[in-house]
């Protein structure tokens, strides 16, 4: 019946849309991927409840040749999120919970920092939580290269003596407190908590084709592969694990437009008001995260949506209530823009949408952003920014480039507004950046050039660090004038000089060292966007 439907949608399409050629205009925006030799996506759109477009692009499947279709079964991601969170808001509906519960009442083993961590905080990334996906790669093990259960999972995160930052002090995205709350449901619920989301949401929303993947070995009919490019063609990147609750979703474009029309019909109660419902931060700020969705507005217009990626799958689904509209896309190719395809698609469908901000930029003499270059860190994850000068613009390493404004300030990206903050004689001692969302971000300036350390300098930090919340260790040598980290055999890495005792350290964000009082190197410490510190100890004696 659901294949009937979808066929008959494709063939009264032309009609309903009248002059708008939908079809014409999502076979631009998805050109490259129509191809029988390249993975793709599928895509559905619908308005005020029905379906006016679906479509797949690309291959499910390369080795067999098997077409993406609007009935594909692809992963979600992070859109899955909101699913977690609706389980969670069940029970609270039914007063077996509550959100501003300690989450201690439901994970006793999880240790006190302090603040009390709430299910509130866990919904909207806001607990302060390390991320568990870096901390398994900070082990050794990486996401992908070795199966990872829920198990794992919690006795990972209850092993953490700190936070990123004092419970309820900032939005920092974390997929652990979502892979805390499938416990809690199981604990409240008494039933696993897969049986729990069909039982009470998917069978309920109608979505037929929807399940978690709480076992990565099961067989899955209609399936895509997941893929990744690689110098050498197109390689399998899939996720081999059994982690579900931050992502791990398996289901189709079709079943997503269901899930907003019974959000929008209120098939749930309450539930389609509260995942909307924005967190609020210690310091009084409203976030645009909401309960496992983000509640912001694009072009002016109210947009209601989530992004996931997950190993090779890349995913957006929005809802644009003024417009009464759903968008979803599904991709199989790592990296794939399914955000921007999304928005592509709204910005075709929804005539009024406010034009594009417009910047009044300036061009700047080039002796005034020479003041600039130099190496820059991060005040709260420790990250490291290096700013040069290419061709008379202004760039960060690795990013597009600055564009100057009349009032002295710097573009960054689409919205962020970056000041410069500097000593009385002009020279840079830092920088504020100005977000979207009301965040303000500050890096400090550490360095106008990059360090070049000697042997005899990288020496000082060679050894074996020991690290007990994740029980690892990492063991430094110097090779050839490099500082190489290896984790565990085959895993090793070059460390990259930036600024005295610190060093870029690639996926795994920023090193950096501190000293006792007479200059010794003593502890050995490591910081990324999701992890903003994790303290290692010299060793003294082999373990």
């Amino acid at each position: 019946m659901k294949r009937l439907l979808v066929l008959l949608v494709l063939l009264v399409l032309p009609a309903a849309l009248g002059a708008q050629d939908l079809n014409a205009t999502a076979d631009r925006i998805f050109a490259a991927w129509n191809s029988t030799h390249t993975p793709g996506c599928a895509v559905g759109v619908a308005r005020n409840g029905a379906t006016i477009f679906a479509k797949g692009y690309g291959m499910a499947d390369l080795e067999t040749g098997t077409p993406i279709t609007p009935l594909t079964i692809l992963e979600s991601g992070s859109v899955a999120k909101q699913f977690t969170a609706t389980a969670v808001l069940l029970l609270a509906g039914e007063g077996k919970l509550r959100l501003d519960d300690d989450v201690r009442k439901y994970i006793p083993e999880l240790p006190s920092y302090g603040r009390v961590i709430t299910i509130r905080h866990l919904l909207s990334h806001t607990s302060g939580l390390r991320e568990w996906s870096n901390l398994v790669a900070d082990q050794g093990y990486p996401r992908g290269t070795r199966v990872t259960t829920q198990a794992d999972l919690l006795a990972i995160i209850v092993r953490q003596k700190a936070l990123n930052y004092p419970v309820g002090d900032f939005y920092s995205y974390t997929n652990s407190g979502f892979a805390l709350l499938p416990t809690i449901v199981e604990r409240v619920s008494g039933i696993p908590f897969a049986r729990f989301s069909t039982e009470r949401i998917f069978r309920p929303a109608g979505m037929t084709d929807t399940r978690w993947r709480d076992d990565y070995t099961a067989l899955v009919p209609r399936r895509a592969q997941a893929y990744s490019r690689r110098a050498d063609g197109w390689h399998l990147e899939m996720p081999f694990e059994n982690v579900h609750g931050p992502g791990g979703l398996l289901t189709t474009v079709g079943d997503w437009l269901t899930w907003n029309n019974a959000l929008n019909a209120r098939a749930f109660g309450a539930v389609s008001d509260s995942l909307l419902s924005r967190a609020t931060l210690t310091s009084g700020r409203q976030i645009p995260y909401a309960m496992g969705m983000i509640n912001g507005t694009y072009r002016g217009t109210p947009e209601w949506q989530h992004s996931g990626s997950t190993a090779g799958y890349s995913t957006f689904l929005a809802r644009y209530p003024n417009a009464g509209l759903s968008i979803a896309v599904m991709c199989n190719a790592a990296g794939a823009p399914a955000t921007a395809y999304v928005r592509q698609l709204a910005d075709a469908l929804i005539p009024d949408l406010a034009p594009l901000p417009t910047f009044d930029t300036v061009t700047v003499d080039a002796s005034r952003l020479a003041r600039y270059v130099g190496v820059y860190r991060d005040n709260r994850t420790h990250d490291i920014s290096e700013m040069f000068v290419d061709r008379g613009q202004l760039r960060v390493r690795g990013g597009a480039p600055l564009r100057a404004l009349r009032d002295g300030d710097f573009l960054m990206g689409a919205a962020s507004r970056l000041q410069f903050v500097t000593a009385a004689d002009g020279t840079p001692t830092g920088v504020r950046i100005f977000a979207p969302d009301g965040d303000t971000l500050s890096w400090t300036f550490e360095s106008a050039g990059r360090w070049l350390a000697s042997e005899t300098q990288l020496q000082a930090y060679a050894g074996r660090w020991y690290q007990p919340e994740i029980d690892a260790t990492w063991t430094a040598t110097v090779q050839k004038g490099a500082l190489v980290m290896e984790l565990r055999p085959g895993t090793q890495f070059t460390l990259i000089p930036a600024y005295g005792d610190a060093f870029e350290a690639g996926p795994y964000g920023s090193i950096w060292f501190t000293r006792d009082k007479s200059g010794a190197v003593t502890a050995m410490h490591v910081g990324a966007g999701r992890v903003w510190e994790l303290g290692f100890a010299r060793e003294k004696k082999q373990r």
